[in-house]
């Protein structure tokens, strides 16, 4: 049933049997669970289908006499409102499904403010008052934090450009509205040892899930993109892992940024972990999913198992569920609670302690240069002093030599000034 008619659309395998039944039936699972989420596209996942043509011209329709509607007669009467309208449009091509809804979100707090009025009627002046009250301050404690207020302003910045072009305003007026400088602050909040033993054993009914959470303490994988892992990314006989997609608002994509994508090593704690992990999966399903590409316009199908599976509902996690089940087992296994996500900067912390190699890290990690890990996984372990002695200590050793081979054979210029202090 989709808005309110009953909708029928042909799957084909090529043959009749017992699984094609089985994957059409998942099929409609999972497009039943999209219509309730409210993130199912029928052109998307039915493309040839007339039904989805019929609705996507009635949509059309639909918006072209919304459009005619509450067009502005003149366009120099534009309101803020019906500007940032206009600008969520041209943003949406393109751009990732997460980042949209970002910039739709943030695009509340200039309604609230400037909504009714023209574009042309707000002033620099009031721009820059509205910036500076958007952050939370002493005075504002219930503000946005300044990551939040620079989004609000990247869509202030965009609306009134787009005014300019259009001649709707002779200037940008928010062309000197600056950035708030945010505060470099690690987000790295590592596991240590104990509480990966914790993690792993405290709850025997569900080590799966367990097993993923702790391994990726030795991976260094997102969430989103740990989600995503299937069976074929694995080649343990190399001690290798594909990082080829993430799961992020309700889809599976490429990697945002092309160093996401890459190939990653297998430590020698993960490998055990991992062939538990494989066996667990074994009898996976093979579905058929839809991946994003970079470009966030063209859609690539994949044939994989997905490794990890809510074993409440025996569908592959989202991220929100994740979260919710992660918070009971930290609480069950005496763990002090912290994101899924600090299984990722534990493995970066830890490298990080061990005197790891940073370009090593940098590619292990999918980042594109130093930035990151100085900014936010400079987080130094004291349980990890042991490794960080030796390696000390060795740095010690060959530099002293060193500097001993120098002082016992002295240029001619130093054995003068020798000469000239005795």
């Amino acid at each position: 049933m989709y808005r309110g008619k009953r909708c029928r659309e042909v799957v084909e395998r090529g043959q009749f049997d017992e699984l094609s039944i089985a994957m059409a039936a998942r099929l409609r699972q999972q497009v039943v669970d999209a219509i309730a989420e409210g993130r199912f596209d029928y052109s998307k996942r039915f493309p040839d289908s007339t039904t989805a043509k019929r609705l996507l011209a009635m949509e059309v329709g639909q918006e072209q006499a919304v459009s005619a509607e509450h067009a502005p007669k003149n366009i120099h009467y534009m309101t803020v409102a019906e500007g940032v309208e206009a600008w969520l449009k041209t943003q949406s091509s393109g751009k990732s499904k997460s980042t949209a809804i970002n910039y739709r979100s943030r695009a509340r707090h200039v309604l609230q403010r400037f909504g009714d009025r023209r574009l042309t009627d707000v002033t620099t002046q009031e721009l820059q008052q509205f910036r500076n009250q958007l952050v939370r301050s002493r005075a504002n404690p219930a503000g946005l934090s300044p990551k939040s207020a620079n989004d609000v302003l990247t869509v202030v910045r965009g609306v009134w450009e787009d005014a300019r072009k259009n001649d709707i305003t002779l200037s940008n007026r928010a062309d000197g509205i600056t950035n708030h400088r945010m505060e470099v602050k690690s987000i790295a909040d590592p596991f240590d040892l104990d509480e990966m033993q914790k993690l792993l054993w405290a709850d025997p009914q569900n080590m799966a899930s367990a097993r993923m959470v702790v391994c990726n303490c030795w991976l260094g994988l997102s969430r989103s993109e740990l989600i995503a892992l299937a069976v074929e990314d694995i080649d343990l006989p190399r001690r290798k892992i594909s990082v080829r997609r993430a799961f992020v608002q309700g889809e599976h994509k490429a990697p945002k940024v092309l160093s996401r994508a890459r190939e990653i090593d297998v430590l020698d704690p993960a490998v055990d972990l991992l062939r538990q992990i494989l066996t667990d999966a074994q009898h996976a399903p093979i579905e058929e999913i839809e991946v994003t590409h970079l470009d966030n316009l063209t859609i690539g199908k994949e044939q994989v198992r997905l490794l990890f599976r809510n074993p409440r509902t025996d569908m592959p996690w989202s991220p929100s569920a994740l979260d919710r089940w992660f918070k009971k087992h930290t609480a069950k296994a005496g763990v002090r609670y912290r994101g899924v996500n600090q299984s990722r900067h534990t493995f970066a912390s830890r490298a990080l302690s061990n005197f790891a190699e940073p370009q090593w890290l940098i590619r292990q990690l999918g980042h594109t240069d130093d930035q990151m890990l100085r900014n936010h996984y400079g987080k130094w372990m004291p349980s990890e002093m042991t490794a960080a002695s030796s390696a000390v200590m060795a740095l010690d050793k060959v530099l002293s030599n060193k500097w001993n081979e120098h002082r016992d054979q002295p240029n001619a210029e130093v054995e003068a000034r020798r000469a000239h202090v005795a």
